[in-house]
C-alpha cells in the first residue's frame, strides 16, 4: 500500500520485526569523505556522491553547500520525511510539505577568535503542510515528526562524537 509515495507495507513489516526483535532496528550508517583540495570534499554515502565546499567569501571554491548547510538540509529533509511517514500512518494524504530552515552561525568560533563556540546558535524551521486534515492534526503531525527525527535528536541532545586517528604507515623496503 502506497501512501504519500511511501511503501507502507514494507515500513509496517519493519515496524513489526523491530517490535518483536528490537535489534532488528539497529543500523550503523557510514560514509567516506575525501578531501579534494581547499575546502572542497566529496562524501560517498551508499550510491550517492555528496559535494561540500565553503563559499568564496570564506576562501572556498563554492562547489557545493557548506557542511553546516548540509546539517540544516539533513534536519529539514528528515523532518519532511517524518511528516510524510506520520501522515501515512494516520491515513492522511499529503499534497505539500515545505520547510524553510535557517540557522545562526558566528564564524568567530570556526576561526577560533575569542571564546565564541563554533557551530549553530539557533535553528529555526518554518513548516508548511497542505493535507486533507484539520489544522490541529497537521500541528500534531509536525510535532510528532520533530519528536521522531533522528537528526533533530542528534542536534538537540548533542550526540557524543568519538574521533579516532588512523595512520597508514609506509615501510621503506
Amino acid at each position: 500500500m502506497m501512501k504519500n509515495g511511501l511503501d507502507m507495507e514494507r515500513a509496517n513489516a519493519l515496524v513489526e520485526r523491530i517490535t518483536r526483535d528490537p535489534a532488528a532496528g539497529e543500523r550503523t550508517l557510514s560514509a567516506l569523505t575525501t578531501w579534494n583540495g581547499g575546502a572542497h570534499t566529496t562524501t560517498i554515502v551508499r550510491d550517492f556522491a555528496v559535494p561540500a565546499d565553503e563559499p568564496a567569501m570564506l576562501g572556498g571554491s563554492n562547489r557545493g553547500p557548506s557542511p553546516t548547510e548540509l546539517v540544516l538540509t539533513g534536519l529539514s529533509a528528515c523532518i519532511a520525511a517524518s511528516i510524510a511517514y506520520s501522515a501515512a500512518e494516520e491515513g492522511i494524504e499529503v499534497d505539500l510539505i515545505e520547510i524553510d530552515v535557517a540557522g545562526d552561525l558566528d564564524l568567530a568560533g570556526f576561526f577560533e577568535i575569542g571564546n565564541t563556540r563554533p557551530g549553530l546558535d539557533e535553528v529555526r524551521l518554518t513548516v508548511r503542510v497542505d493535507a486533507d486534515a484539520p489544522r490541529e492534526t497537521i500541528e500534531d503531525l509536525v510535532n510528532r515528526a520533530y519528536r521522531r527525527s533522528p537528526v533533530a535528536a542528534a542536534l538537540a541532545e548533542r550526540v557524543p562524537i568519538r574521533v579516532c586517528i588512523g595512520w597508514e604507515e609506509t615501510r621503506a623496503e
